[in-house]
């Protein structure tokens, strides 16, 4: 018995260290993408302070036409993200009912 409680502290301790583990990667790596969105964010506020500028230099045809082509880059962007966040929800959901049915106990 003594031994028994030996080896459940020991895995304890183990299971303790990698949820530690776990905790500063996860930190660590919500702060990463975190500085990548502001890098990202301060680029596209570059790129539409420069798009208005060049604007000002257009002709009112020219300008629509740019301003044409600008809707549809967001839109692009836009449905592109939306399959993006599809396929992390249909991945999400996969790896939910693969843990569900192996691990039934813990979803009652």
């Amino acid at each position: 018995m003594e031994a028994f409680v030996e080896k459940k502290a020991e895995f304890n301790g183990l299971i303790d260290e990698v949820l530690g583990h776990l905790e500063v990667f996860t930190s660590e790596h919500i702060a990463y993408v975190g500085a990548l969105q502001k890098r990202v964010d301060a680029a596209e506020g570059r790129r539409i302070q420069e798009f208005h500028r060049a604007l000002e230099n257009m002709s009112p045809a020219e300008a629509e036409a740019a301003r044409q082509a600008e809707r549809e880059r967001i839109l692009g962007r836009e449905k592109k993200r939306e399959m993006i966040v599809a396929e992390l929800d249909a991945k999400i959901a996969r790896e939910l009912a693969r843990v569900r049915e192996r691990y039934p106990q813990y979803y009652t």
